[in-house]
C-alpha cells in the first residue's frame, strides 16, 4: 500500500527501491535501506555517504500527539523507519501562511498547524519532504514508551 500527498510518502520497505529517482542521493540512501542491514548500526550517527547519507538511529521517547511539536527541515529529507514499534506520525503539507523560527545549524523548524495523522509499521517507512512537510514523528496512542528507529538523512 502507498500512500502519497505530494510532500510525504508511506511504503512497505520491500519498495523503497521504487523511491531512489526522488533526488540526486536517494539512490544510495534507497540501496542502503534496501539491503537491511540495521542490526550492525550504533545508537547516534552513522555515516552512510558523509553529509549527503546518514543514519540517527535513535531510542525515541513515543509521546501522545498532544506533546509531540512538528518539525521541518529545509535541506534534507527525512525517512523514517520504526523497528521495535509501529509509529504514529502526523504529516502535512506546509500552511504557507505559517511563520515559525528556523534553526539552519540543526536543520530544524517548529512550524504550528495541524497534520494527519498516520501509522507507520514495521517493515514500512515514511518519506517526509524537506520545506514542504511539517511532521511530528514518535507518536503513539499507547503508553508512552521508547522504541527504537532509524531516520535516514538525506541531503536534498
Amino acid at each position: 500500500m502507498v500512500k502519497l500527498e505530494g510532500t510525504y510518502v508511506i511504503d512497505k520497505l520491500e519498495n523503497i527501491g521504487k523511491y531512489a529517482g526522488i533526488g540526486a542521493n536517494f539512490a544510495v540512501a534507497c540501496d542502503f535501506v534496501a539491503k537491511g542491514d540495521f542490526a550492525s548500526l550504533k545508537v547516534g550517527r552513522n555515516e552512510i555517504d558523509g553529509d549527503r547519507v546518514f543514519v540517527n538511529c535513535v531510542d525515541a521517547q513515543y509521546v501522545s500527539q498532544a506533546d509531540r511539536p512538528n518539525e521541518l527541515h529545509r535541506s534534507y529529507f527525512d525517512i523514517h523507519i520504526p523497528l521495535e514499534a509501529d509509529e504514529r506520525i502526523g504529516m502535512a503539507a506546509l500552511d504557507p501562511t505559517a511563520k515559525f523560527d528556523f534553526d539552519e545549524s540543526s536543520d530544524c523548524g517548529l512550524p504550528k498547524q495541524p497534520v494527519d495523522w498516520f501509522t507507520v509499521k514495521r517493515g514500512e517507512f515514511a518519506i517526509c519532504w524537506p520545506v514542504t512537510c511539517p511532521h511530528a514523528p514518535a507518536v503513539t496512542t499507547d503508553v508512552p514508551k521508547r522504541a527504537r528507529k532509524l531516520i535516514v538523512k538525506v541531503l536534498a
